[in-house]
């Protein structure tokens, strides 16, 4: 065997091991991609998830001050869900899109004026909001963290959101 043919097979074997090597890189990095992208899902799924869960409790909590004997305790349940709420929304500032750390503020936003109004405080923006009541604004705000979370998520029509008002059987089911 010569030289040149030789190197020819060298040349061939090497080409050979770059075009296997290529493709399974390509192919390791995608699986490396696609299990971040998972992980991060499911982080985002439980953050929002708790985000939802933890200002109806704080509702829940507020609406009960004028049923319990000792509003003392009842006013420390509600300080701690609060801070419940403002430490996941803050967890959601590391993980959500823009839209869902908007849709996140607003819910601790709109979660604290329930709170005021419970407690009895004048709600001092119901002009700036058009005269809607400050559970109604919270509805809204849950309903754009819904879509946002659904759509940085990937969810097939993340707008597809059930509202959440009161239910009144003599309006249309949407």
């Amino acid at each position: 065997m010569d030289a040149s043919a030789t190197a020819t097979s060298l040349l061939l074997v090497i080409v050979g091991a770059a075009v296997g090597l290529i493709p399974a890189y390509v192919m390791e990095r995608r699986r490396e991609r696609h299990a971040l992208a998972v992980r991060w899902d499911a982080s985002l799924y439980d953050l929002c998830k708790e985000c939802a869960a933890s200002a109806r409790q704080l509702v829940h909590l507020v609406r009960r001050y004028d049923r319990v004997e000792q509003r003392d305790e009842q006013h420390s349940k509600v300080d701690d869900e609060h801070a419940r709420l403002r430490s996941v929304v803050q967890q959601l500032r590391i993980l959500g899109t823009a839209e869902l750390q908007q849709a996140a503020r607003e819910v601790e936003h709109h979660a604290w004026w329930v709170r005021a109004v419970y407690e009895g405080r004048p709600d001092e923006l119901i002009d700036h909001y058009g005269g809607r009541a400050v559970e109604d604004r919270l509805r809204e705000a849950m309903r754009r963290l819904f879509v946002a979370a659904r759509r940085q998520l990937g969810v097939k029509d993340p707008d597809a959101v059930v509202p959440d008002d009161p239910i009144d059987p003599r309006r249309p089911v949407p």
